[in-house]
């Protein structure tokens, strides 16, 4: 008897007949629960996928900017890729910037200098957004102030702009008339919570390398984890660095500096060993 009512239907709708009509509008609860049953009826067993189209060149969007899927290899001369020792002194500095502004955030000093840091900035309108970074060093007291999306919205600009061609041959060519800083784009590794707000001196042209510097000074702020989309955007950078520094040639040692730190920060930091150059 128990058995019996557990096995009854709680809804028990007679099965479409011969009579009934998918075309009409169901007024009543029985009547769609007989369409249900009809359009189920309708479904086959087994579906199978179509094979996707396959396209030479099939590229994946990671925010604005956008790259072929195959990886960027890499052909640079050997005098252009660092060393491991050099690639760890920078991994180094890197984690204690990372550390620095880390212990920053959690200090009272952080949350009184947060009104008084903050500049605006109109993220919707990228040639605002590319004179100021184009004019003004990435200060890590500025950056804190901007909420992550909109880091992450001006990674994925910057990346825009390195990609650009004539951003591409300026950063492989101007950038070094003259020899570039050593620790290009480290402008905050020196930084401490007491000084991390004031004005840092380089050379004059040490501008001439603004985009990988800002990208370096946004990577020393992100908090992890990171939405996979930003991975993708970091990836590539890297990639398009890479495609840079194949068009240097073996007397651009000096050049490819700023390119090397970016490439090493992402594969080591941001786990994209793939793309690094010293791969234990």
């Amino acid at each position: 008897m128990e058995v019996d009512m557990i096995q009854k239907p709680a809804l028990a709708v007679d099965p479409p007949d011969a009579s009934f009509d998918p075309e009409i509008t169901p007024e009543t609860g029985e009547q769609y629960l007989q369409k249900v049953m009809y359009e189920r009826g309708k479904c086959p067993v087994v579906v199978v996928a179509e094979k996707p189209q396959s396209f030479i060149e099939q590229k994946t969007l990671s925010g604005l900017a956008a790259l072929p899927t195959d990886e960027v290899k890499n052909i640079a001369h050997r005098a252009l890729i660092p060393t491991r020792e050099w690639e760890t002194m920078q991994n180094q500095k890197f984690s204690e910037l990372r550390d620095t502004i880390t212990s920053y955030r959690s200090s009272a000093q952080y949350q009184e200098n947060l009104q008084r840091t903050h500049v605006y900035l109109n993220f919707d309108d990228r040639k605002h957004l590319h004179e100021y970074c184009a004019n003004n060093l990435p200060y890590v007291s500025i950056l804190l102030s901007i909420p992550q999306r909109n880091l992450e919205i001006l990674l994925e600009y910057l990346h825009e702009w390195l990609q650009d061609s004539d951003q591409g041959s300026s950063i492989a060519s101007q950038q070094l008339d003259e020899p570039s800083d050593p620790e290009l784009c480290d402008t905050t590794t020196t930084m401490t919570p007491s000084t991390i707000s004031k004005e840092l001196h380089r050379g004059e042209g040490y501008r001439k390398d603004w985009i990988p510097q800002w990208i370096y000074a946004i990577l020393a702020c992100l908090i992890k984890p990171l939405e996979p989309y930003i991975h993708s955007v970091l990836r590539d950078i890297a990639k398009t660095c890479i495609a840079l520094r194949n068009e240097l040639k073996q007397e651009d040692e000096a050049k490819v500096l700023p390119l090397n730190l970016l490439i090493s920060i992402i594969s080591k930091h941001f786990n994209q060993c793939d793309l690094g150059d010293n791969i234990a």
